[in-house]
């Protein structure tokens, strides 16, 4: 009977100290895992605060081409730009027909600009 006892108690210890350090290691194992999962994971989603810093920096740049662009003085043309699909749109008030389309190609010629838009109007002349 002693012989059973020591077995028992012996087999009951190991069990216990397994898992007594079975919680150090998957301590061990959820440090480790963040740093392999980093590399395989997707990168997050952009802010919207940096979606929006990304939009202005793009229409500011079409916008410097379009003050650039002979032909297009007087003239007040808004440039609304979507950094991420490359769509632009121009609206504002031009004072010739032929402006709107050198504004539209110049806006066109400005690199990662997919696709124009023209909501622009002719401006009336006279004051009456």
């Amino acid at each position: 009977m002693n012989l059973r006892q020591l077995v028992i108690g012996g087999s009951l210890a190991a069990v216990v100290s397994a898992f007594a350090y079975a919680p150090a290691f998957a301590a061990e194992a959820a440090t480790a895992a963040p740093d392999a999962t980093v590399s395989t994971a997707t990168p997050a989603a952009p802010s919207k605060k940096s979606v929006r810093a990304a939009n202005r920096a793009f229409s500011r740049t079409v916008q410097k081409s379009l003050q650039k662009t002979k032909g297009l003085d007087q003239t007040t043309i808004a440039v609304f730009g979507n950094a991420k699909t490359g769509q632009v749109t121009l609206a504002g008030q031009i004072s010739s027909e032929d402006q709107e389309g050198v504004a539209v190609a110049a806006a066109k010629q400005v690199r990662g600009v997919t696709s124009v838009s023209s909501k622009l109007t002719l401006r009336e002349q006279g004051g009456g």
